[in-house]
């Protein structure tokens, strides 16, 4: 099967538009690693034969056509809502604020989160709902700092825990939802998702990623035949080879097998004396190969 990885669909990105394009050509599954709670929205609209990462782990469907609209929020007993003139909409209890909605950007009534505040005006936590009303996650916050995002199932238990030390993620955390008993943990990011798409693709796998960042260290641990499409130049603004790449063609990163670059760039990186036995010229953005 072929695959195309990315962190996250970026509609207006002419980077996302050649992979869209190849994915589709190459009847690619696509792989999304990020948490998303508009991943509904963009896989009906954008790339229908999608997964996400996230909602794998927590085992959390998607059902087209549903919404939560403001008005149907469980909040506060009692409690009004009132729509101010920006769009956020006020959480009023015994006549103070005590939380605000948000809706998701183009819908007038659909929910993505609503956030409750503490008694000084700093918020206390958040709860996001996906683009089909259901719960996606809660974050909470210390001192108006986010310290940790819970993951939840349909049925609002929670499943994946991000946790986070001044501003930056340090661990991830799977817990059996019954329990709550922690029954695997990674210390970045980029460890859980290499581990999860690790699982999900095998040797007779082709992957194809365009970025160079979370998408590339991800594939760590598989023995699928991995491929870099580049859709930006090998050099850095110096006219030197950018490490990751040359990371690569060394060898030191050993589970890339191949890097489409476009006619142009083939001919600078041979000018520059590059390696090239990884290295392979194609046609638009990796949908017809030259040679």
């Amino acid at each position: 099967m072929n695959y195309e990885l990315v962190d996250v669909i970026q509609a207006d990105s002419e980077n996302w538009r050649h992979q869209q394009a190849r994915g589709l050509a190459n009847d690619a599954r696509l792989i999304t690693l990020a948490p998303d709670p508009s991943f509904i929205y963009k896989k009906g609209k954008y790339y229908q034969n999608a997964v996400n990462l996230v909602d794998l782990v927590t085992k959390r469907t998607l059902t087209p056509g549903t919404s939560l609209f403001f008005d149907k929020v469980p909040t506060i007993d009692g409690a009004e809502v009132f729509m101010n003139p920006d769009g956020i909409i006020s959480i009023i209890d015994d006549g103070i604020e005590v939380g605000e909605m948000t809706l998701y950007e183009g819908t007038r009534r659909f929910v993505k989160d609503v956030t409750y505040f503490n008694n000084d005006g700093s918020r206390d936590y958040k709860e996001e709902y996906a683009f089909d009303g259901k719960l996606f996650s809660y974050i909470y916050y210390w001192k108006d700092k986010v310290q940790q995002i819970a993951f939840v199932n349909d049925n609002k238990q929670i499943i994946l825990r991000f946790y986070f030390y001044e501003g930056s993620l340090n661990l991830v955390t799977i817990e059996d939802p019954q329990t709550q008993v922690v029954t695997a943990s990674y210390s970045s990011m980029a460890a859980f998702a290499a581990f999860q798409v690790g699982k999900l693709v095998n040797k007779d796998d082709t992957v194809h990623v365009t970025y160079l960042g979370l998408e590339l260290e991800v594939l760590r641990f598989t023995d699928s035949k991995n491929i870099v499409n580049l859709d930006e130049s090998p050099f850095d603004d110096s006219g030197v080879l950018k490490g990751n790449l040359k990371m690569i063609i060394d060898g030191t990163t050993d589970f890339i097998d191949e890097i489409d670059v476009s006619r142009e760039w083939y001919e600078d990186l041979k000018d520059a004396g590059t390696d090239l036995s990884k290295v392979r010229a194609i046609k638009e953005h990796g949908i017809v190969g030259e040679g």
